[in-house]
């Protein structure tokens, strides 16, 4: 449960709102972009029609005997129906949460994420990698050793699977209110402020002692 800073609580809706994780600390919650969330919803209810529909013409073609073609249709309109099952459900689930992205001081959670991520288990944050021209939609969060971090949060098989797909990486802030830039460069702040006040400086060496040159006679 988080309670929102009472200095902040009044202000008018923003992009994020200062909360008191009972994990995190003190930490910036981001909201849910509700807009881009409804229409990935559409678009995934979307692909889900064109693939039923896909099925159902495959069937047809192969009860007509055209076994070749209906598979092609039977194949493509299956695995466009379930991606678009899948997707259509992840977003009805993140619609119920207000929050995106919550970035705290002793690390960071995400929607539908594995917990709370500790800064000591990143190793670096960046924008997600983006073929051409198009801009980053997302921070990639590049995690120490990604097997050890998959058995700590207890990931399950397709998570642990993706991320060794994406290289040992997480995505996150995707569909995020605030903008990609502002996230990075908020979640570059704190974990720069973690490693400052986590990184102990070794002692100084005591100093040699100075034997004092005796005068010969």
């Amino acid at each position: 449960m988080t309670t929102t800073n009472s200095e902040t609580a009044g202000a008018e809706p923003t992009d994020s709102i200062e909360i008191d994780h009972p994990t995190l600390g003190p930490a910036v919650a981001i909201y849910d972009d509700r807009r881009k969330t409804r229409r990935k919803l559409l678009t995934a209810a979307g692909m889900a029609v064109v693939g039923a529909v896909g099925v159902f013409l495959g069937l047809g073609d192969i009860a007509g005997g055209d076994g070749t073609g209906g598979s092609i249709f039977l194949l493509a309109g299956a695995g466009l129906l379930t991606y678009g099952i899948n997707e259509a459900r992840a977003t009805v689930l993140r619609l119920r949460t207000v929050f995106s992205l919550v970035v705290g001081e002793g690390g960071f959670e995400y929607a539908f994420g594995s917990g709370s991520i500790a800064w000591d288990e990143v190793a670096s944050v960046g924008f997600e990698r983006v073929a051409g021209r198009g801009k980053p939609g997302a921070v990639r969060v590049q995690v120490n050793i990604p097997d050890e971090f998959a058995a700590r949060h207890e990931l399950s098989l397709a998570a642990s699977l993706m991320l060794r797909i994406n290289d040992g990486s997480l995505y996150v802030a995707r569909g995020a209110l605030m903008p990609a830039g502002g996230v990075l460069e908020l979640m570059s702040a704190r974990l720069a402020e973690f490693r400052k006040a986590h990184i102990s400086v070794p002692a100084p060496a005591p100093a040699r002692g100075i034997k004092p040159r005796t005068s010969r006679h």
